[in-house]
């Protein structure tokens, strides 16, 4: 029986990565938040019965658990909603009997909605706690994570990043889009994916490859017409076979910055890689900085610059490295090389070479 008529099945190595990244990219993504002492929103669209059979915990109960056990006090003082979609009636029963379960006596200040409908269709429950969110200018984060593309339209999304501090987590299914690609039955649902009919474009293309960049480069795109300001993107391989892509979009580089963390955390893992979007070629398994350092050097090049200019660049979406990485991996050797100098002014704040206040201006040279 196919998994999507199944109440319970069993979770694949490819999606526990998935999940990693999102239990990691929570764990750092809540203190943050909580410092603006506002209501915090968690939508999980596609949520499922929250547990697997072969006894992995599903994304409805990392995001409990995570808010839960966090070691921040403020995460656990935080007014949280969780907010639980799942159209299948005995998933979405068993999810409600697991929570009960595992959580009989959950924190007043903890929350938790079911919805017993499609992701498109709860939405116009879900825009209510979004208003709500936008009037406070509280933080939303919606994880999608669907077995296809139907009920992920981009207009939903739209309406999500309404909220300068809502965030997405999109799981996008390449191989399912490129197989009904000109499928006349299946436009309207691509249409509906990317929020427009521009994808339409890519079908006489007959290399693989560029097509899926295309495509990929076009969600981008409309994310990014969606008012995210970062639009990160990596691809799941499982051996040299392309298993889906993460999307997440954001009007914040630190959350780009703490997202691209979490991905460089958890992979490798089992025997699945991770790549980066706009680097097909890097496998982030034996990462190569070479890219980061000619990045840097290109956007810096020949001005006085400080570390803090230079973490904005690297944590935003226009690379696919994270801000803990470039000081060690990226200025330190450009310095040993002689490409890096420090500013006569700022030497003494050096307590010795290869260090990298935020306040030390320094140059690039080529």
């Amino acid at each position: 029986m196919a998994k999507n008529h199944k109440t319970l099945w069993e979770l694949e190595e490819h999606s526990l990565g998935k999940h990693l990244v999102f239990k990691s990219y929570l764990n750092a993504w809540l203190p943050i938040l909580s410092k603006w002492h506002g209501r915090l929103l968690i939508i999980d669209g596609f949520a499922g019965p929250g547990e697997y059979e072969n006894g992995h915990v599903g994304s409805p109960i990392i995001a409990l658990e995570a808010a839960m056990s966090h070691r921040h006090q403020a995460v656990r003082d935080q007014e949280i909603i969780f907010y639980f979609v799942e159209s299948n009636k005995k998933r979405l029963e068993h999810l409600k009997a697991l929570v009960a379960d595992k959580y009989p006596s959950l924190p007043k200040n903890f929350k938790v909605r079911y919805a017993g409908v499609s992701f498109d269709d709860a939405m116009s429950e879900l825009l209510g706690y979004i208003e709500e969110q936008n009037k406070r200018l509280a933080p939303c984060f919606a994880m999608i994570d669907p077995f296809g593309v139907s009920d992920t339209p981009m207009s939903v999304i739209h309406r999500i990043l309404q909220n300068p501090r809502a965030e997405v987590y999109v799981s996008v299914m390449y191989e399912f889009i490129n197989r009904f690609l000109k499928s006349k039955e299946f436009s309207p649902h691509l249409d509906e994916l990317f929020g427009s009919k521009e994808w339409v474009q890519v079908q006489s293309i007959s290399d693989k490859s560029q097509r899926k960049d295309l495509l990929y480069d076009l969600y981008k795109q409309k994310l990014k017409e969606s008012k995210a300001t970062n639009a990160v993107h990596f691809e799941l391989f499982k051996g040299n076979r392309h298993v889906y892509s993460i999307f997440f979009a954001t009007q914040s580089w630190k959350g780009a910055d703490k997202m691209k963390a979490a991905i460089w955390n958890v992979a490798p893992s089992g025997d699945f890689v991770f790549r980066g979007g706009t680097n097909a070629q890097l496998d982030i398994s034996s990462p190569d900085f070479t890219p980061l350092m000619d990045a840097i050097s290109e956007e810096f090049a020949d001005r006085w610059v400080t570390p803090a200019q230079i973490a904005h660049f690297v944590g935003s979406d226009r690379t696919i490295y994270h801000s803990s990485q470039f000081k060690k991996n990226a200025l330190k050797p450009l310095e040993q090389r002689g490409q890096l100098i420090i500013h006569p002014d700022d030497a003494s704040k050096r307590t010795r070479r290869f260090t990298y206040r935020d306040d030390v201006r320094l140059k690039i040279t080529v």
